[in-house]
């Protein structure tokens, strides 16, 4: 089935992508000067296409790292306040094993100091991680994508194997800050996804290998992130919170001979010496394509679609930290197993699902149309989830907003096609910092204000989110107005011109 969805993925992105080509003179002026410039960027071995189970393995890590230490701070905290507490591996800490007043307002102490660490952790992560990304997709394109991808794996394992220490000797919550800074200088899993996106920007040559690059991309992360939070939920129902993170080493560090054997790519050799100036230039070289006049004819599409990318980050990977303490504390308690299945339901509806229904979708629908529709759903979803106290509901949240994804994944793919291939790790860069940041942002908001609202009515922040996807359905919408007008625009301008030929004849 997962070979069926693969495959699906690749040819529905392919046939977006000619639609949108279709539509667009730019990029057929734009796929001379990529064939021109194959040259420089062309990677002859076949080992290039290790790019893919790279990205995978360090997606599935990273999901098992990530999904077992945000189940195992309510547990810390837990065990820090209430000596007493007895709790089983896959069982939450937020619920324990009391149903009585006594209990339930243990649980809510527990998640309001977890929600307070989050909002912590949002910042003493996040802001180192934002200006990483920055910096990594300039000095990708400067220094070579395989010396890079090494960075965020490394970084992953030295952060496991401190966790794995403090959790060892059982240090209090608050320690394990210091591993979490040093994966926020290591870029997180965003500095993996912008060099792993530009690694396959860089070897393919024309708009259309270019998709299939990025779809392939696009699969093999998020089946990383699909396995990983199931992988994590039953290892913690066995054997309790260390052996996740040992599974997760392990992992990274086959990562590394992968990456290794990957041949680095024959970027534009430059004799500029490295100054410390540079760096302020590799800001500039990822936010020019917001600001510069040398992208006047496309920068307003480009403003509104980071738009619509910034929401979408904020929204669906800013609200993770806090959703797990959502689903783990009373209605729903789920345990780790049961975590891990509600994302992998939305992990298959969202990057599985979702793109199926777009091919026949392009039958009758235009792309900005298909993001619509997917703004929609995404609305509807969110107002369901902050509502309802039913756990079978809850896991059909993600069916209901199965194109909730759609935005981030169309703003990629046609702001990607709209420049050189010397310029991705820039363009990529950028996005991953905006992507980095609003979800940090998104955390620390989500975090914050799920602490504020634990004792009135805890599904706030789902309503919040829904009226911010309502923003970027307007967004959406005002794009495809635009696009609209354009055509109008250009069929009476071709009438005009024909009338005129047809005149002097």
């Amino acid at each position: 089935m997962q070979y069926f969805l693969t495959i699906n993925r690749i040819y529905l992105i392919i046939d977006l992508e000619s639609e949108i080509s279709k539509e667009n003179p730019i990029v057929k002026m734009q796929n001379n000067d990529e064939i021109s410039n194959s040259q420089e960027t062309k990677v002859p071995s076949k080992r290039k296409y290790l790019v893919g189970p790279i990205a995978f393995l360090h997606l599935l890590g990273y999901c098992i790292f990530s999904t077992t230490i945000f189940l195992y701070f309510p547990y810390n905290v837990g065990k820090t306040l209430f000596v007493n507490l007895t709790v089983e591996n896959e069982k939450s800490a937020v619920c324990g094993s009391n149903t009585n007043t006594t209990g339930e307002e243990n649980g809510k102490q527990i998640q309001t100091e977890v929600a307070t660490f989050l909002t912590y952790i949002a910042v003493v992560e996040g802001i180192p991680c934002i200006f990483s990304n920055l910096l990594f997709g300039s000095l990708g394109d400067r220094f070579g994508r395989r010396k890079m991808l090494l960075i965020p794996v490394i970084g992953l394992m030295v952060v496991e194997g401190l966790i794995i220490a403090f959790m060892y000797f059982g240090v209090t919550l608050y320690y394990f800050m210091i591993p979490l800074v040093i994966h926020g200088f290591s870029g997180e899993a965003f500095a993996m996804v912008q060099f792993t996106l530009a690694y396959a920007a860089n070897i393919t040559e024309t708009n259309k290998q270019r998709t299939i690059g990025m779809a392939i991309m696009e699969i093999c992360i998020g089946m990383g992130l699909l396995l990983g939070s199931v992988v994590a939920g039953y290892i913690i129902r066995e054997g309790g919170y260390m052996w996740p993170l040992i599974v997760a080493c392990l992992i990274n560090s086959s990562n590394i001979i992968l990456i290794f054997f990957l041949p680095e790519i024959n970027l534009k050799e430059t004799k500029e010496p490295w100054r410390f100036a540079l760096i302020f230039k590799s800001f500039q070289d990822s936010l020019q394509f917001y600001y510069s006049k040398t992208y006047a004819g496309l920068r307003l599409k480009f403003i509104i679609c980071i738009l619509i990318y910034i929401i979408g980050c904020i929204v669906i990977i800013g609200r993770n930290q806090t959703e797990i303490l959502y689903i783990i504390s009373p209605p729903f308690c789920l345990n780790s197993v049961q975590v891990g299945w509600f994302h992998a339901v939305r992990g298959i509806m969202q990057h599985g699902i979702a793109m199926v229904l777009i091919r026949p979708f392009m039958i009758c629908l235009s792309a900005e149309t298909i993001a619509l529709v997917g703004a929609i759903s995404g609305t509807i979803s969110l107002v369901a989830e902050g509502l309802t106290n039913s756990t079978v509901l809850l896991f059909l949240t993600p069916v209901i907003g199965f194109g909730i994804s759609l935005g981030i994944v169309m703003t990629r793919v046609i702001m990607s096609r709209e420049i050189s291939p010397e310029q991705q790790g820039a363009l990529f860069g950028g996005m991953s910092a905006f992507q980095t940041a609003c979800t940090f942002f998104g955390s620390l908001m989500f975090s914050a204000i799920y602490r504020g609202t634990i004792y009135v009515f805890k599904g706030t922040i789902f309503l919040l989110m829904a009226g911010m996807f309502f923003i970027s359905l307007i967004l959406t919408i005002t794009i495809l107005l635009k696009k609209k007008l354009k055509e109008k625009t250009y069929n009476l301008q071709g009438k005009t011109i024909s009338n005129k030929m047809n005149t002097k004849l």
